[in-house]
Protein backbone atom coordinates (compact mmCIF):
# COMPACT_ATOMS: atom_id res chain seq x y z
CA UNK A 1 0.00 0.00 0.00
CA UNK A 2 2.36 2.53 1.18
CA UNK A 3 4.32 1.27 -2.55
CA UNK A 4 1.44 2.49 -4.35
CA UNK A 5 1.13 5.44 -2.37
CA UNK A 6 4.66 6.41 -3.17
CA UNK A 7 3.74 6.19 -6.87
CA UNK A 8 0.83 8.35 -6.54
CA UNK A 9 3.16 10.57 -4.30
CA UNK A 10 5.87 10.41 -7.00
CA UNK A 11 3.54 11.53 -9.74
CA UNK A 12 2.24 14.85 -7.79
CA UNK A 13 5.57 15.59 -7.46
CA UNK A 14 6.36 15.57 -10.74
CA UNK A 15 3.69 17.38 -12.15
CA UNK A 16 3.77 19.57 -9.98
CA UNK A 17 7.47 20.76 -9.91
CA UNK A 18 6.94 20.15 -13.45
CA UNK A 19 4.20 23.02 -13.54
CA UNK A 20 6.78 25.39 -11.59
CA UNK A 21 8.99 25.24 -14.02
CA UNK A 22 12.17 23.43 -12.36
CA UNK A 23 14.69 21.58 -14.30
CA UNK A 24 13.61 18.44 -15.70
CA UNK A 25 16.81 16.65 -14.40
CA UNK A 26 16.23 17.36 -10.61
CA UNK A 27 12.16 17.01 -11.25
CA UNK A 28 12.57 13.73 -12.67
CA UNK A 29 15.17 12.73 -10.30
CA UNK A 30 13.10 14.19 -7.21
CA UNK A 31 9.99 12.36 -7.95
CA UNK A 32 11.78 8.69 -9.06
CA UNK A 33 13.15 8.78 -4.91
CA UNK A 34 9.76 9.41 -3.74
CA UNK A 35 8.64 6.20 -5.57
CA UNK A 36 12.11 4.35 -4.51
CA UNK A 37 11.69 5.49 -1.10
CA UNK A 38 8.31 4.17 -0.73
CA UNK A 39 8.36 1.20 -2.66
CA UNK A 40 11.71 0.19 -0.98
CA UNK A 41 13.87 -0.69 -4.01
CA UNK A 42 17.46 0.98 -2.98
CA UNK A 43 18.54 4.43 -3.67
CA UNK A 44 21.20 3.24 -5.95
CA UNK A 45 19.58 0.22 -7.76
CA UNK A 46 16.65 2.79 -8.21
CA UNK A 47 18.74 5.39 -10.19
CA UNK A 48 21.58 3.81 -11.65
CA UNK A 49 19.23 0.90 -12.80
CA UNK A 50 16.04 1.47 -13.15
CA UNK A 51 16.37 5.52 -13.88
CA UNK A 52 19.46 5.11 -15.60
CA UNK A 53 18.23 2.15 -17.79
CA UNK A 54 15.53 4.23 -19.22
CA UNK A 55 17.23 7.15 -19.65
CA UNK A 56 19.90 6.01 -21.91
CA UNK A 57 17.36 3.68 -24.04
CA UNK A 58 15.28 6.27 -24.91
CA UNK A 59 18.37 8.45 -25.56
CA UNK A 60 20.34 5.39 -27.93
CA UNK A 61 16.83 5.41 -29.47
CA UNK A 62 16.35 8.65 -30.60
CA UNK A 63 19.55 10.64 -30.48
CA UNK A 64 19.89 11.17 -33.75
CA UNK A 65 15.53 12.01 -34.28
CA UNK A 66 16.27 14.71 -32.28
CA UNK A 67 19.51 16.41 -32.96
CA UNK A 68 18.64 15.95 -36.97
CA UNK A 69 15.26 17.62 -35.85
CA UNK A 70 16.73 20.23 -34.04
CA UNK A 71 19.49 21.30 -37.08
CA UNK A 72 16.78 20.97 -39.74
CA UNK A 73 14.61 23.72 -37.83
CA UNK A 74 17.21 25.99 -37.41
CA UNK A 75 18.62 25.81 -41.01
CA UNK A 76 15.13 26.49 -41.78
CA UNK A 77 15.15 29.25 -39.40
CA UNK A 78 18.16 31.50 -40.58
CA UNK A 79 18.47 30.47 -44.15
CA UNK A 80 15.11 32.28 -44.10
CA UNK A 81 13.43 29.50 -45.66
CA UNK A 82 10.82 29.18 -43.25
CA UNK A 83 10.30 33.03 -43.45
CA UNK A 84 9.63 32.46 -47.18
CA UNK A 85 6.89 29.66 -46.52
CA UNK A 86 4.77 31.67 -44.08
CA UNK A 87 5.05 34.42 -46.35
CA UNK A 88 3.60 32.31 -49.11
CA UNK A 89 1.07 30.49 -46.90
CA UNK A 90 -0.56 33.78 -45.42
CA UNK A 91 -0.53 35.25 -48.72
CA UNK A 92 -3.05 32.48 -50.26
CA UNK A 93 -5.15 31.88 -47.11
CA UNK A 94 -4.48 34.83 -45.23
CA UNK A 95 -3.74 35.25 -41.72
CA UNK A 96 -7.10 34.39 -40.36
CA UNK A 97 -6.56 30.69 -41.17
CA UNK A 98 -3.14 30.28 -39.56
CA UNK A 99 -5.03 27.36 -37.19
CA UNK A 100 -6.03 25.27 -40.52
CA UNK A 101 -2.12 25.64 -41.93
CA UNK A 102 -0.46 24.70 -39.10
CA UNK A 103 -3.04 21.90 -37.97
CA UNK A 104 -3.17 20.25 -42.22
CA UNK A 105 1.08 21.00 -42.89
CA UNK A 106 1.34 19.00 -39.24
CA UNK A 107 -1.16 15.98 -39.89
CA UNK A 108 1.12 15.94 -43.16
CA UNK A 109 4.30 15.50 -41.67
CA UNK A 110 3.27 13.54 -39.13
CA UNK A 111 0.82 10.74 -41.26
CA UNK A 112 4.32 10.66 -43.54
CA UNK A 113 6.07 9.05 -40.64
CA UNK A 114 7.68 12.19 -38.85
CA UNK A 115 7.95 12.02 -35.66
CA UNK A 116 6.43 14.46 -33.01
CA UNK A 117 9.77 15.87 -31.71
CA UNK A 118 10.86 16.56 -35.68
CA UNK A 119 7.85 18.26 -36.56
CA UNK A 120 8.07 20.79 -33.22
CA UNK A 121 11.46 21.50 -34.66
CA UNK A 122 10.17 22.05 -37.86
CA UNK A 123 7.29 23.91 -37.51
CA UNK A 124 8.81 26.21 -34.68
CA UNK A 125 10.71 28.95 -36.84
CA UNK A 126 7.85 29.29 -39.74
CA UNK A 127 5.50 29.35 -37.40
CA UNK A 128 6.18 31.78 -35.06
CA UNK A 129 6.63 34.18 -38.57
CA UNK A 130 2.95 33.18 -38.37
CA UNK A 131 2.33 34.02 -34.99
CA UNK A 132 3.64 37.16 -35.16
CA UNK A 133 1.93 38.49 -38.24
CA UNK A 134 -1.03 36.94 -36.63
CA UNK A 135 -0.72 38.43 -33.14
CA UNK A 136 -1.00 35.39 -31.62
CA UNK A 137 0.32 33.90 -28.02
CA UNK A 138 3.54 32.09 -28.25
CA UNK A 139 1.55 29.73 -25.42
CA UNK A 140 -1.09 28.40 -28.18
CA UNK A 141 2.57 26.78 -30.54
CA UNK A 142 2.66 23.36 -28.51
CA UNK A 143 -1.33 22.73 -28.66
CA UNK A 144 -1.17 23.42 -32.43
CA UNK A 145 2.15 22.10 -33.09
CA UNK A 146 1.66 18.67 -31.58
CA UNK A 147 -2.54 18.15 -31.61
CA UNK A 148 -2.25 16.38 -34.81
CA UNK A 149 0.91 14.48 -34.65
CA UNK A 150 0.38 13.14 -31.31
CA UNK A 151 -3.36 12.56 -32.23
CA UNK A 152 -5.32 11.69 -34.99
CA UNK A 153 -2.24 10.88 -37.36
CA UNK A 154 -0.59 8.55 -34.67
CA UNK A 155 -3.66 6.64 -33.42
CA UNK A 156 -6.23 7.11 -35.44
CA UNK A 157 -5.88 7.74 -39.38
CA UNK A 158 -5.07 4.06 -40.62
CA UNK A 159 -1.85 3.18 -42.15
CA UNK A 160 0.02 5.70 -39.95
CA UNK A 161 3.62 4.31 -39.07
CA UNK A 162 3.17 5.48 -35.92
CA UNK A 163 4.75 2.85 -32.71
CA UNK A 164 1.14 2.85 -31.05
CA UNK A 165 -0.91 1.62 -34.21
CA UNK A 166 2.44 -0.94 -34.65
CA UNK A 167 2.49 -2.61 -31.72
CA UNK A 168 -0.89 -4.20 -31.76
CA UNK A 169 -0.01 -6.19 -35.59
CA UNK A 170 2.33 -8.22 -33.23
CA UNK A 171 0.07 -9.65 -31.03
CA UNK A 172 -2.78 -9.61 -33.44
CA UNK A 173 -1.62 -10.32 -36.59
CA UNK A 174 -3.87 -7.10 -37.80
CA UNK A 175 -2.51 -4.29 -40.40
CA UNK A 176 -1.32 -0.94 -39.79
CA UNK A 177 -4.78 0.08 -41.92
CA UNK A 178 -7.07 -1.87 -39.32
CA UNK A 179 -11.06 -1.14 -38.57
CA UNK A 180 -10.37 2.22 -41.51
CA UNK A 181 -14.04 3.49 -40.97
CA UNK A 182 -13.60 4.16 -37.46
CA UNK A 183 -10.07 5.09 -37.60
CA UNK A 184 -10.77 7.71 -40.45
CA UNK A 185 -14.61 9.28 -38.85
CA UNK A 186 -13.41 9.34 -35.32
CA UNK A 187 -9.96 11.13 -36.44
CA UNK A 188 -11.81 13.57 -38.46
CA UNK A 189 -13.88 14.05 -35.32
CA UNK A 190 -11.00 15.23 -33.90
CA UNK A 191 -9.17 16.91 -36.21
CA UNK A 192 -12.94 19.36 -36.37
CA UNK A 193 -12.78 19.69 -32.43
CA UNK A 194 -9.28 20.78 -32.39
CA UNK A 195 -9.77 23.42 -34.97
CA UNK A 196 -12.91 24.99 -33.65
CA UNK A 197 -11.14 24.74 -30.37
CA UNK A 198 -8.04 26.52 -31.30
CA UNK A 199 -10.03 28.54 -33.16
CA UNK A 200 -12.04 29.79 -29.95
CA UNK A 201 -8.17 30.26 -28.04
CA UNK A 202 -7.08 32.68 -30.86
CA UNK A 203 -10.12 35.00 -30.34
CA UNK A 204 -10.37 34.81 -26.95
CA UNK A 205 -7.05 36.01 -25.83
CA UNK A 206 -7.20 38.99 -28.34
CA UNK A 207 -10.50 39.86 -26.84
CA UNK A 208 -8.05 39.92 -23.57
CA UNK A 209 -5.28 41.91 -25.12
CA UNK A 210 -3.05 39.18 -25.45
CA UNK A 211 -0.20 39.76 -27.86
CA UNK A 212 2.78 37.88 -29.38
CA UNK A 213 5.68 38.22 -27.82
CA UNK A 214 9.34 36.47 -28.94
CA UNK A 215 11.53 34.37 -26.68
CA UNK A 216 14.78 36.70 -25.98
CA UNK A 217 16.59 34.22 -28.26
CA UNK A 218 13.99 33.78 -31.23
CA UNK A 219 15.42 35.12 -34.75
CA UNK A 220 11.82 35.81 -36.50
CA UNK A 221 11.92 37.68 -40.27
CA UNK A 222 8.72 40.12 -40.24
CA UNK A 223 6.98 39.03 -43.48
CA UNK A 224 5.52 42.56 -43.52
CA UNK A 225 9.55 44.15 -44.42
CA UNK A 226 10.10 44.59 -47.97
CA UNK A 227 13.89 44.54 -47.63
CA UNK A 228 13.60 41.58 -45.92
CA UNK A 229 12.12 39.73 -47.64
CA UNK A 230 13.47 40.56 -50.88
CA UNK A 231 16.87 38.83 -49.58
CA UNK A 232 14.74 35.22 -48.58
CA UNK A 233 15.38 32.44 -50.53
CA UNK A 234 12.34 31.64 -53.41
CA UNK A 235 9.12 29.88 -52.22
CA UNK A 236 9.54 26.89 -54.26
CA UNK A 237 13.04 26.47 -53.32
CA UNK A 238 12.39 26.89 -49.71
CA UNK A 239 9.72 23.96 -49.45
CA UNK A 240 12.29 21.61 -51.25
CA UNK A 241 13.96 20.05 -47.89
CA UNK A 242 10.30 19.41 -46.64
CA UNK A 243 9.20 17.76 -49.65
CA UNK A 244 12.76 15.76 -49.47
CA UNK A 245 11.91 14.73 -45.73
CA UNK A 246 8.45 13.80 -46.15
CA UNK A 247 8.86 11.77 -49.90
CA UNK A 248 11.79 10.24 -48.55
CA UNK A 249 11.02 9.21 -44.92
CA UNK A 250 7.96 7.36 -47.03
CA UNK A 251 10.30 5.77 -49.70
CA UNK A 252 12.55 4.63 -47.30
CA UNK A 253 10.31 2.49 -44.97
CA UNK A 254 9.79 0.41 -47.77
CA UNK A 255 13.63 -0.19 -47.71
CA UNK A 256 14.85 0.59 -44.49
CA UNK A 257 14.06 -1.21 -40.76
CA UNK A 258 13.45 -0.08 -38.38
CA UNK A 259 11.55 3.10 -39.19
CA UNK A 260 12.84 5.29 -37.42
CA UNK A 261 16.33 4.50 -39.39
CA UNK A 262 14.21 5.60 -42.78
CA UNK A 263 13.00 8.45 -40.63
CA UNK A 264 16.86 9.60 -39.48
CA UNK A 265 18.14 8.95 -42.81
CA UNK A 266 15.30 11.13 -44.41
CA UNK A 267 16.41 14.22 -41.92
CA UNK A 268 19.78 13.65 -42.99
CA UNK A 269 18.94 13.87 -46.80
CA UNK A 270 17.21 16.95 -45.37
CA UNK A 271 19.53 18.89 -43.86
CA UNK A 272 21.67 18.31 -46.60
CA UNK A 273 19.40 19.58 -49.09
CA UNK A 274 18.86 22.59 -47.24
CA UNK A 275 22.69 23.10 -46.97
CA UNK A 276 23.04 23.14 -50.74
CA UNK A 277 20.21 25.66 -51.45
CA UNK A 278 20.77 27.77 -48.95
CA UNK A 279 24.62 28.12 -47.98
CA UNK A 280 24.84 31.07 -49.23
CA UNK A 281 21.79 32.80 -47.13
CA UNK A 282 23.16 31.71 -43.28
CA UNK A 283 26.29 30.55 -41.52
CA UNK A 284 26.18 26.80 -42.06
CA UNK A 285 28.71 26.52 -38.91
CA UNK A 286 26.88 28.60 -36.56
CA UNK A 287 23.21 26.64 -37.26
CA UNK A 288 24.49 23.58 -37.35
CA UNK A 289 25.98 24.07 -33.70
CA UNK A 290 23.32 26.10 -32.22
CA UNK A 291 20.64 23.09 -33.90
CA UNK A 292 22.65 20.18 -32.46
CA UNK A 293 23.00 22.04 -29.16
CA UNK A 294 18.80 22.84 -28.91
CA UNK A 295 18.57 19.17 -30.54
CA UNK A 296 21.28 17.53 -26.87
CA UNK A 297 19.00 19.43 -24.56
CA UNK A 298 15.84 18.60 -25.90
CA UNK A 299 17.21 14.89 -25.63
CA UNK A 300 18.34 15.27 -22.54
CA UNK A 301 14.82 16.57 -21.13
CA UNK A 302 12.78 13.72 -22.51
CA UNK A 303 15.40 11.19 -21.33
CA UNK A 304 14.84 12.23 -17.88
CA UNK A 305 11.07 11.85 -18.23
CA UNK A 306 11.52 8.49 -19.47
CA UNK A 307 13.90 7.46 -16.70
CA UNK A 308 11.15 8.52 -13.87
CA UNK A 309 9.36 6.00 -16.24
CA UNK A 310 11.46 3.44 -15.63
CA UNK A 311 11.62 3.65 -12.21
CA UNK A 312 7.55 3.49 -11.77
CA UNK A 313 7.36 0.35 -14.04
CA UNK A 314 10.17 -1.38 -12.35
CA UNK A 315 8.42 -0.69 -8.68
CA UNK A 316 6.43 -3.33 -7.09
CA UNK A 317 3.27 -1.37 -6.90
CA UNK A 318 3.39 -1.30 -10.72
CA UNK A 319 2.92 -5.09 -10.23
CA UNK A 320 -0.11 -3.88 -7.71
CA UNK A 321 -1.88 -1.79 -10.43
CA UNK A 322 -1.71 -4.69 -13.26
CA UNK A 323 -3.11 -6.77 -10.66
CA UNK A 324 -6.23 -3.91 -10.35
CA UNK A 325 -6.61 -3.65 -13.81
CA UNK A 326 -6.66 -7.03 -13.85
CA UNK A 327 -9.81 -7.60 -11.31
CA UNK A 328 -12.16 -4.95 -12.93
CA UNK A 329 -15.55 -6.36 -14.38
CA UNK A 330 -16.13 -4.65 -17.55
CA UNK A 331 -17.00 -5.05 -21.12
CA UNK A 332 -13.33 -5.86 -22.54
CA UNK A 333 -13.66 -2.92 -24.81
CA UNK A 334 -14.17 -0.51 -22.18
CA UNK A 335 -11.62 -2.58 -19.98
CA UNK A 336 -8.64 -1.98 -22.06
CA UNK A 337 -10.04 2.01 -22.41
CA UNK A 338 -9.54 2.23 -18.74
CA UNK A 339 -6.32 -0.17 -18.73
CA UNK A 340 -4.33 1.89 -21.43
CA UNK A 341 -5.20 4.98 -20.17
CA UNK A 342 -4.03 4.39 -16.91
CA UNK A 343 -0.86 3.17 -18.11
CA UNK A 344 -0.43 6.01 -19.94
CA UNK A 345 -0.63 8.01 -17.18
CA UNK A 346 1.53 6.44 -15.08
CA UNK A 347 4.45 6.35 -17.80
CA UNK A 348 3.15 9.90 -19.63
CA UNK A 349 3.65 7.87 -22.89
CA UNK A 350 1.38 6.69 -25.46
CA UNK A 351 4.08 4.54 -27.25
CA UNK A 352 4.99 2.89 -23.48
CA UNK A 353 1.09 2.52 -22.17
CA UNK A 354 0.37 0.95 -25.19
CA UNK A 355 3.46 -1.41 -25.57
CA UNK A 356 3.00 -2.33 -21.86
CA UNK A 357 -0.50 -2.92 -22.13
CA UNK A 358 -0.33 -5.93 -24.48
CA UNK A 359 2.98 -7.28 -23.23
CA UNK A 360 1.01 -7.80 -19.74
CA UNK A 361 -2.80 -8.50 -21.16
CA UNK A 362 -2.56 -10.13 -24.80
CA UNK A 363 -3.22 -13.00 -24.26
CA UNK A 364 -6.42 -12.12 -22.16
CA UNK A 365 -7.37 -9.63 -24.41
CA UNK A 366 -7.15 -12.16 -27.18
CA UNK A 367 -9.18 -15.18 -24.93
CA UNK A 368 -12.30 -12.67 -25.05
CA UNK A 369 -12.90 -13.38 -28.67
CA UNK A 370 -13.42 -9.85 -30.03
CA UNK A 371 -12.75 -8.79 -33.96
CA UNK A 372 -9.07 -8.30 -34.12
CA UNK A 373 -9.66 -5.12 -36.26
CA UNK A 374 -11.50 -3.14 -33.50
CA UNK A 375 -8.96 -4.31 -30.72
CA UNK A 376 -6.16 -2.82 -32.65
CA UNK A 377 -8.18 0.13 -33.64
CA UNK A 378 -9.87 1.01 -30.10
CA UNK A 379 -6.38 0.13 -28.16
CA UNK A 380 -4.29 1.91 -30.45
CA UNK A 381 -6.92 5.41 -30.18
CA UNK A 382 -7.47 4.96 -25.97
CA UNK A 383 -3.77 5.55 -25.75
CA UNK A 384 -3.80 9.09 -26.87
CA UNK A 385 -5.77 10.09 -23.99
CA UNK A 386 -4.17 10.39 -20.43
CA UNK A 387 -0.94 9.87 -22.13
CA UNK A 388 -0.60 13.93 -22.24
CA UNK A 389 -0.07 14.92 -18.53
CA UNK A 390 2.55 17.02 -17.54
CA UNK A 391 5.57 14.72 -17.47
CA UNK A 392 5.15 13.51 -21.29
CA UNK A 393 7.78 13.55 -22.98
CA UNK A 394 6.15 14.78 -25.80
CA UNK A 395 4.48 17.75 -23.71
CA UNK A 396 7.92 18.64 -22.15
CA UNK A 397 9.71 18.92 -25.31
CA UNK A 398 6.86 21.08 -26.69
CA UNK A 399 7.36 23.56 -24.23
CA UNK A 400 11.25 23.39 -24.76
CA UNK A 401 11.02 23.96 -28.16
CA UNK A 402 8.47 27.10 -27.84
CA UNK A 403 10.49 28.37 -25.16
CA UNK A 404 6.93 28.43 -22.97
CA UNK A 405 6.08 28.03 -19.54
CA UNK A 406 3.74 24.67 -18.63
CA UNK A 407 1.21 27.22 -16.32
CA UNK A 408 0.52 28.97 -19.63
CA UNK A 409 0.33 26.34 -22.15
CA UNK A 410 -0.65 22.77 -20.29
CA UNK A 411 -4.40 23.54 -20.37
CA UNK A 412 -4.53 24.15 -24.53
CA UNK A 413 -2.13 21.18 -24.28
CA UNK A 414 -4.41 19.25 -22.37
CA UNK A 415 -8.00 19.95 -24.44
CA UNK A 416 -6.35 19.47 -27.70
CA UNK A 417 -4.38 16.15 -26.73
CA UNK A 418 -6.29 14.69 -23.47
CA UNK A 419 -9.93 15.17 -23.75
CA UNK A 420 -10.37 16.14 -27.12
CA UNK A 421 -9.22 12.62 -27.83
CA UNK A 422 -11.02 10.81 -25.35
CA UNK A 423 -14.36 12.70 -27.11
CA UNK A 424 -13.11 10.39 -30.40
CA UNK A 425 -12.26 7.30 -28.25
CA UNK A 426 -16.00 7.80 -27.29
CA UNK A 427 -17.42 8.03 -30.71
CA UNK A 428 -15.26 5.19 -31.72
CA UNK A 429 -16.79 2.87 -29.32
CA UNK A 430 -20.01 3.70 -30.33
CA UNK A 431 -19.45 3.45 -34.33
CA UNK A 432 -18.38 -0.41 -33.48
CA UNK A 433 -21.42 -0.83 -30.88
CA UNK A 434 -23.46 -0.23 -34.31
CA UNK A 435 -21.45 -2.81 -36.46
CA UNK A 436 -18.85 0.13 -37.92
CA UNK A 437 -14.83 -1.24 -38.84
Amino acid sequence: MIGVIGVFLGLAVLMYLTYKGWHMGLVTIAAALVVIVCNGMGIWNGLAEAYATAFKNFAGTWFLMLILGATFGKIMEESGAAASISNFIVGKLGKQRIVLIVLITTAILAYGGISVFVIMFTMYPFCMALFKEADIPKKLFPAMSICMAGTTCMTFFPGSPSVPNLVPTEYLGTTIYAAPVIGIVGGLFVFLLDYLFLTHCIKKCAAKGEHFVPAADDVIVDINDAKMLAGLPPVGMSFAPIVVLVVAAFALMKLLSPSNFAVVTAMALACLVGVVLFHDKFNVKNAIASGMGNGFNSLMVTSAIMGFGGVVTASPAFGSFTNWILSLQMNPILFACVAINVICAITGSASGGITIFWNTLADYMIQTGLNAQIMHRITCIACSGLDAMPHSSGIVLANSVAKTEMKDSYFYMFVTNAAIPLCGLILSIILYSIGLC
